[in-house]
């Protein structure tokens, strides 16, 4: 009984920041403009700091492919590209990186 109360207690943890924002979109247009925008780009922000660091950090040595990924689908996203666009590019210049300079 333990086992399933444990499961179920993790999945509803789990459910409750997805299902949170659906429910407070309305209480969300009634903020300033500014908060607003801030609380839409709080999800990119935490995603960048989870990301940005391991990006330079996995290849070990050769944290330079790394970072060449990283700036070129920031260049690609400043510039207003498609998401996947962005994803491609950087994994080519990421495996470019790899491939031109090896370690």
């Amino acid at each position: 009984m333990n086992k399933i109360l444990l499961i179920v207690s993790c999945a509803l943890v789990t459910m409750m920041p997805r299902i949170i924002p659906y429910f407070a979109s309305s209480a969300l247009s009634k903020l300033p403009k500014f908060i607003r925008k801030c609380m839409m780009l709080l999800p990119v922000a935490a995603l960048g700091a989870l990301i940005f660091p391991l990006a330079l950090t996995d290849f070990g040595p050769m944290w330079y492919a790394g970072l060449a990924g990283v700036v070129v689908a920031f260049l690609t996203s400043f510039f207003k590209g498609p998401m996947i666009l962005a994803i491609i590019i950087a994994l080519i210049a990421t495996t470019a990186m790899l491939l031109v300079f090896p370690m």
